[in-house]
């Protein structure tokens, strides 16, 4: 009995000591209750950063914590040096958004100054301190470039998007100098604020892309010396999501997205988000955006610009995905042109390339024959010679374009590169843009314009087009993507192969340009970007493409898929069948990283021989060659 006793004692004892451990264990292990962390944040801005004699501008200070504004905040404000112009007070308020703001006038001083605005606030029991800095000009001095900048956030919970990827697009290229940027590019930082330096004064459209959210882009006026603020607050996607950047605009962009359309029927269990993206800057912007992880998962590149992408190691070689059946889809010709040093790193969708354009009416009314097949670059002189009257003009082509230049290259016997492009460029030899023919070939050029006077001085390619759609000219050079506007505007317009050149018997060869989609090489969703591929490049869709969908008109673009040519549809289709009967005169458009320094130097060297070489004057062949061979050095260097 006593021994039963002295167990149940026991017994209780351990219980009561395990409670109270257990008690003691939770009171001593519990967490403490978490203080709210704050990061108090005093920022310093400015309306103007280069700010002119004489003129006020708004300084201001946003107070925050974790990124939220605070509201009722005290904030002084110093100038340093405080001799150049005139605070409106030096304390304020912040109001609801976070920000106190301030006015400051400019002195009219005759020196240029620089300028220190410090805003001190007490948050959080400590003072905190932010600046800006301001260029005062002096009386004369004008500023020549726009900033953009803002601050990024989540539209869930407004916390700030670090390294999403801004980028301003100048939207009127017109007399800035030759080579200037197209869009200029940041990255926002950890408080998700971003700033866009050095960028001309221009009407541009601004644009952010981050991995995982909607692209968003807005227009806005950029302004000498200022500060334009652009806020952006990004939906997150959801779901699996094919992100696909394209280039297409106009009727091209229509097809394309019913082509998209069709797709997504038959993955509904994909988002398939599509993108814009102006054609001229879009491998510069895919670049910049992969640089930062932010690239979409597809996009389209033309073959002259797809070797200097693969070379960064920015693109999934196919290689391995491609089947035979994938392969014998494409023409060799057009997968050839999306094959970088062995491998294929895009599908080709389409193809393009320039023939002349012509104007039947124009025609008619000087009793003049249209062009044969084996007409000759004398023919077309005295054709053009004969419809250039009464205001209008006989033949237009590009100047200092070396897209338009490149087909009279091929008729004088010169070419691009002189190796394949799987062979590598060590010199002078291997790129053939400065022989005697090369040299040939751009004083003909431009002697159509300076010694025949068949088309106005010096025309551009929208100009050039401008001219045409109104009546103006007889004969133009274009390519498919400017047909459906010649139908709008109802011109009854035939389409000639290039002429055959006189001096050489060597008929002009427009070069082939080839444009596929490739797939970032870090993208999470490869195999259903080579599905998207797949889709779009199927010879039925090409097909519906090119043709329509019988109820309304294609884009008239030619196909890369083989069957297409044997499409009696297709073949019955008067513009694509000309197009293609040019193509079978074409020349290769080179896919090598080089042909990315071809662009800015030719456009230098056409540019400088239109100005400074007279084509009739004795030694105009030494002195172009001379330009030419200083510009290619650009290429290779």
């Amino acid at each position: 009995m006593e021994r039963k006793k002295l167990i149940a004692i026991i017994a209780v004892v351990v219980v009561v000591v395990a409670a109270v451990s257990l008690a003691a264990v939770y009171l001593i292990g519990a967490p403490p209750t978490q203080e709210p962390t704050h990061v108090y944040a005093v920022e310093g801005d400015s309306e103007w950063f280069e700010l002119p004699a004489g003129v006020g501008t708004n300084v201001s200070a946003l107070v925050t914590d974790n990124g939220a504004p605070l509201f009722g905040i005290r904030v002084n404000v110093t100038v340093s040096p405080n001799t150049e112009g005139s605070l409106s007070s030096t304390s304020a308020m912040t109001g609801t958004d976070g920000i106190a703001r301030f006015s400051y006038l400019a002195y009219n001083r005759s020196a240029n100054s620089s300028l220190t605005f410090t805003f001190r606030g007490v948050v959080g029991g400590a003072e905190r301190t932010g600046a800006t800095e301001v260029r005062q000009l002096g009386i004369g001095w004008q500023s020549a470039t726009a900033r953009a900048k803002g601050v990024v956030s989540r539209s869930s919970d407004r916390l700030p998007i670090a390294n999403a990827t801004v980028q301003v697009n100048l939207r009127n290229m017109t007399g800035l100098p030759p080579n200037t940027l197209s869009f200029y590019s940041n990255n926002s930082d950890v408080q998700g604020r971003y700033l866009v330096k050095d960028v001309p004064v221009r009407e541009a459209f601004i644009q952010i892309v981050k991995t995982g959210f909607h692209s968003q882009r807005q227009n806005l006026t950029l302004a000498a010396g200022k500060n334009t603020r652009v806020d952006f607050v990004l939906e997150q996607l959801t779901g699996k999501v094919l992100t696909v950047w394209h280039t297409y605009s106009g009727k091209e962009e229509d097809e394309f997205l019913k082509m998209v359309d069709r797709y997504r029927v038959t993955r509904p269990d994909l988002n398939v988000v599509v993108e814009f993206q102006p054609f001229a800057g879009a491998p510069e912007k895919f670049v910049v955006a992969a640089t930062a992880g932010n690239a979409p998962d597809v996009m389209r590149f033309q073959n002259d610009r797809l070797g200097e992408v693969a070379k960064l190691g920015y693109l999934e070689p196919l290689d391995s995905r491609l089947d035979p059946a994938t392969i014998q889809r494409f023409t060799p010709q057009t997968l050839s042109a999306m094959r970088i040093e062995g491998k294929i790193y895009a599908l080709p969708v389409t193809q393009d390339l320039l023939a002349v354009i012509y104007n039947k009416a124009l025609f008619r009314a000087a009793n003049e024959n249209l062009p044969n097949d084996n007409w000759t670059t004398n023919d077309l002189i005295r054709i053009a010679t004969n419809l250039t009257t009464g205001g209008k003009w006989g033949f237009v082509t590009p100047q200092t374009n070396a897209f338009y230049w490149f087909p009279w290259l091929a008729g004088y016997g010169g070419e691009i590169f002189t190796v394949p492009d799987t062979s590598p460029i060590s010199g002078d030899p291997d790129v053939g843009l400065n022989t005697p023919e090369a040299a040939r070939s751009v004083l003909f050029m431009q002697g159509l314009d300076k010694v025949h006077h068949l088309m106005f001085a010096n025309p551009g390619e929208d100009p050039m087009l401008t001219a045409f759609l109104s009546g103006q000219v007889a004969m133009m050079t274009t390519g498919p993507w400017n047909i459906p506007a010649v139908q709008r505007a109802e011109i009854d317009f035939g389409i000639a192969l290039y002429p055959i050149v006189s001096d050489t018997g060597l008929r002009a060869k427009p070069v082939l340009g080839v444009k596929g989609f490739g797939i970032w090489k870090l993208s999470s969703v490869k195999d259903d970007a080579f599905d998207f591929l797949k889709f779009i490049t199927a010879p039925d869709q090409q097909k519906i493409f090119a043709l329509g969908d019988g109820v309304v008109p294609g884009t008239n673009d030619l196909p890369t898929a083989q069957a297409a040519f044997t499409d009696p549809d297709i073949l019955a289709n008067p513009i694509i069948s000309r197009f293609l009967l040019q193509a079978t005169y074409s020349s290769e458009f080179p896919s090598r990283p080089e042909m990315a320094n071809v662009w800015g130097a030719m456009t230098d060297a056409l540019t400088f021989i239109y100005t400074n070489v007279d084509p009739t004057a004795a030694g105009a062949v030494t002195q172009a060659q001379t330009i030419l061979t200083e510009k290619e050095q650009l290429i290779y260097g």
